[in-house]
């Protein structure tokens, strides 16, 4: 397999960057804290690969620690993280939200409203 240079690394992490930046909503940052700052939202073995990338980004900087950077691995690692961020829909996770938000609400406002009749049950209002 051929060696990969700094630059095309350099291309994948700006990738990733993107993909990260359009699909999470990640602005900030090198990928190693955009991985951390996306925490769940992102499976282990992604945040793992994105470690993966940004580690070598680092140790390619320097020519003598470059050959100890597997590129077979860093190539699966890109892949992986690659797949699953650009099957992340936008959209459907800001729907999904919502959702969630407007059940979270209307469960409170039925537990509430049966306090409330219990409590004026309790009292012998009703």
């Amino acid at each position: 397999m051929m060696a990969m240079t700094q630059e095309e690394l350099a291309q994948k992490t700006a990738h990733l960057n993107d993909l990260l930046e359009e699909k999470l909503g990640l602005r900030k940052g090198p990928l190693a804290r955009r991985a951390a700052r996306a925490g769940r939202r992102l499976p282990a073995y992604v945040r793992k690969s994105l470690h993966r990338l940004s580690q070598a980004q680092a140790l390619m900087a320097h020519p003598k620690l470059a050959q100890q950077v597997n590129t077979a691995e860093l190539q699966r690692s890109y892949a992986q993280a690659c797949a699953h961020l650009q099957a992340i829909d936008p959209g459907a996770r800001r729907k999904t939200a919502a959702l969630r938000l407007a059940a979270g609400l209307a469960f409170n406002i039925l537990a509430l409203g049966a306090l409330v009749l219990a409590l004026l049950h309790w009292r012998g209002l009703l």
